[in-house]
């Protein structure tokens, strides 16, 4: 083998070696970076998750317990003596007034229990009522709108796994076949070189 041939062909090994080389550095690096980048990630969306969970605890929690004084009303009176305890704050007390039972009514009446509510609470109570409808709205919307997002966030971590998977199984290899394309290119101009010089 001429000497030319045998350079030619260092110079070729050599230069396959330094992009193998390079490919491996630059699949390390990135390969580092997302680790990093994935790690702070995942640490926010689990803060995230327990807030959620804590939040959907005291929720339950709260709900279990409303739950359990509308089950302790079972009659009309009861309703009336607790439904002054579930009005909003308001400037003056409101008076229930139940009938007294121990009077017979005229066949076919009903017992009219009547709330006593001071002109200064009416603005108030309204304004209350009002606000407990449009919380009614919102949190339908909410509710729909925490559907949304979990479906979103679904599609995003899917988006993310394949990112990872890509990473991995791509980076590397694709700078290898890169590499590999500029060996490949090296040897053919080392091959052309070593023929223009043998004429």
């Amino acid at each position: 083998m001429k000497p030319t041939l045998k350079v030619i062909i260092l110079v070729a090994a050599a230069i396959a070696i330094a992009l193998f080389f390079d490919s491996w550095r630059s699949a390390r690096h990135y390969s580092q970076q997302l680790a990093a980048t994935l790690a702070s990630q995942n640490a926010a969306i689990q803060q995230a998750n327990d807030r959620e969970s804590q939040r959907d605890k005291q929720l339950t929690v709260a709900l279990a317990a409303i739950q359990a004084q509308k089950r302790a009303v079972d009659t009309p009176q009861q309703a009336a003596s607790h439904l002054v305890s579930v009005l909003p704050p308001l400037p003056l007390p409101v008076a229930v007034h139940d009938p007294d039972l121990s009077v017979p009514l005229p066949p076919g009446d009903t017992p009219l229990t009547t709330l006593s509510i001071p002109q200064p609470d009416l603005i108030p109570l309204y304004d209350q009522l009002q606000d407990c409808r449009a919380s009614g709205d919102q949190n339908d919307a909410l509710k729909k709108d925490l559907s949304d997002e979990k479906k979103r966030s679904a599609a995003l971590q899917r988006e993310r796994d394949a990112a990872v998977a890509a990473a991995h199984g791509g980076a590397f290899f694709t700078r290898v076949k890169r590499a590999a394309k500029w060996f490949a290119l090296g040897v053919v101009a080392g091959a052309a070189v070593a023929a223009a010089t043998r004429h």
